[in-house]
């Protein structure tokens, strides 16, 4: 194997990693804010909760995202533990899914064609959601690429006498094990170590004898994203991780011993091998490789699966163990509304609507928590304040969801006028502190997002100026917080004539004199900059609008 045959083996696997990683991130933009809805909504039950982490990861085409997405969900209290140990079983089947797409080897002859069509689609559409699909196209064609480029540079290994000798020691499950666990540490992706091992098929270089080891080891080596992901997080949220790695350590003890039997009813072959060689040949009527390294591979959360679910208490009895090694620190209970009762509002209306504006208030302190990191995120630029930020905003709608359709009831019974003027203005204060939520959410976070991506910062002058209307809009919340827990019309009343005004202008007026200056980081920054100022005072233009619904609610009339 020459130099260059390395470069290209290296080179190849860079190309199929960034098809990997632009493919998960436009599917992602694509279904979005969809699959945090999703998968709050159907996990439930644990079947309902594995179909929709299987679901979920062949769209993203990541386990990891999967579970980390899961992991900040059950650390911001919207999933509890026991729901997302079948999400994370459902995503460990469903990360087998790309394999399969990469076993199609003919595909690989279209691979510059593709990557042609999604790159200048990308660059001529116009629609974001149209661009990401035209990105989806291009990482598509990129893994193809990458596979034939990793396919043509281990061919001459086959006849490298020390790679054959290693590969034979491979054979031996442990150390083939042990090789995948570690490449996909690095790695950081199963996928990819399952890719090389189907690009070195392809080219004649391996067997399915040492693939299938090398593939067992990397469903565990994965598992760091999610782990590294929960560290800063809560201990629910580490034991989600924990099961995670759990699970795939499960799944790799059961592959393993059915790589140790053999029968001589199959010709003294290892059983898993034999096992993976007929579903190839009864499922999908062949006895290609490639599609048998797809098939071993998607065998070990398959089996794990199958024994989980089909034998009684089974599952139950894993996870006694495991709450008994990682004890749960208080009882387990999702986040939702405390104080909204049922029975008041038949029972007594001025006591329902006391509770409403209770759960309201703890859902304004919510949305001031998130605008007060606002900041620092796009200071520190830090992906776990972002995700921290927007994990927040998820409690604020669950908030609003219970507050609105509790205060809908109370709407529909007979109120006085006192009654009447506080539904009426409850309903639109909690509508505006669910719009500032997001704003924060999907206005700030994704700038933010973009910001970190691009690694850009603001200037000097620039973050100064940033932050002090940050500082001025925090001061109006804070007020506006103030003024409505007191329910204090003169408080409020000083926020609409004395500081409603945060002078946007001014602050854009400054930033366009650093442009005009050609001020290197301001012009890089210049769209974001002004975004953000943009979203500042429209959060404060609602802030001066919940102030004059508190002045309006202790007014004698509506």
């Amino acid at each position: 194997m020459s130099m260059w045959d390395l470069f290209s083996l290296i080179g190849g696997l860079a190309v199929f990693l960034y098809g990997i990683i632009i493919m998960n991130r436009n599917l992602t933009a694509i279904a979005g804010e969809k699959m945090k809805s999703i998968m709050l909504t159907l996990t439930k039950s644990r079947p309902r909760g594995y179909f929709t982490g299987l679901g979920i990861t062949i769209i993203n085409q990541s386990s990891s995202a999967t579970t980390v997405l899961e992991v900040a969900l059950v650390s911001a209290g919207l999933m509890t533990f026991h729901q997302s140990i079948a999400v994370t079983l459902g995503a460990e089947l469903g990360s087998t899914f790309l394999p399969h797409i990469i076993a199609l080897p003919k595909i690989s002859k279209f691979a510059p064609i593709i990557v042609g069509c999604g790159f200048f689609a990308s660059l001529a559409l116009k629609r974001q959601k149209s661009i990401n699909i035209a990105l989806v196209i291009l990482g598509f064609g990129l893994l193809f690429l990458g596979l034939d480029m990793m396919s043509g540079s281990v061919d001459p290994l086959k006849n490298f006498s020390p790679f054959i000798d290693f590969m034979t020691k491979i054979e031996a499950p442990i150390l083939g094990i042990l090789f995948g666990l570690v490449f996909t540490l690095i790695i950081q992706s199963a996928g990819a170590t399952c890719g090389l091992t189907i690009a070195m098929a392809i080219s004649g270089t391996i067997t399915l004898e040492q693939a299938i080891p090398i593939n067992i080891g990397a469903s565990i080596g994965t598992v760091l994203t999610a782990l590294l992901a929960s560290l800063a997080l809560s201990w629910d949220a580490k034991r989600a991780a924990l099961w995670h790695m759990i699970s795939q350590i499960i799944g790799a003890i059961f592959a393993f011993a059915l790589l140790m039997i053999r029968f001589d009813a199959i010709g003294g072959e290892r059983l898993y091998i034999w096992l993976t060689k007929w579903i190839t040949a009864t499922v999908f009527r062949t006895d290609g490789l490639a599609r048998q390294i797809a098939v071993g591979f998607t065998l070990i959360p398959l089996i794990k699966c199958i024994l989980f679910f089909s034998i009684p208490k089974f599952l139950d009895g894993i996870i006694i163990v495991f709450e008994k090694m990682f004890k749960p620190k208080e009882k387990e209970k999702p986040f939702g509304a405390t104080y909204l009762e049922e029975q008041l509002v038949e029972s007594n209306v001025d006591i329902a609507l006391e509770m409403a504006k209770k759960e309201m208030l703890i859902g304004a302190e919510l949305v001031k928590e998130m605008f007060g990191k606002v900041d620092m995120a796009f200071k520190n630029k830090d992906i776990k304040l972002i995700n921290e930020i927007r994990a927040a905003d998820l409690r604020v709608d669950i908030l609003n969801k219970a507050i609105i359709q509790f205060l809908a009831k109370i709407s529909n019974k007979e109120l006085g006028d006192e009654g009447t003027k506080k539904s009426m203005n409850y309903l639109y204060i909690q509508n505006t502190l669910e719009s500032i939520g997001d704003i924060i959410d999907k206005g700030l976070m994704v700038t933010a997002k973009k910001m970190l991506d691009l690694n850009v910062t603001f200037s000097e002058q620039g973050s100064k100026e940033l932050e002090e209307l940050h500082g001025k809009v925090m001061n109006n919340i804070n007020r506006m917080l103030k003024a409505l827990i007191e329910e204090n019309a003169p408080a409020a009343k000083n926020i609409t004539e004395v500081y409603s005004d945060v002078e946007e202008r001014k602050y854009q007026l400054l930033h366009i004199d650093r442009l005009q200056k050609g001020i290197k980081v301001s012009i890089d920054t210049s769209s974001i900059h002004l975004d953000v100022v943009s979203y500042y005072a429209r959060i404060n233009e609602y802030v001066v609008y919940i102030a004059n619904r508190i002045t309006w609610l202790v007014k004698e009339h509506v």
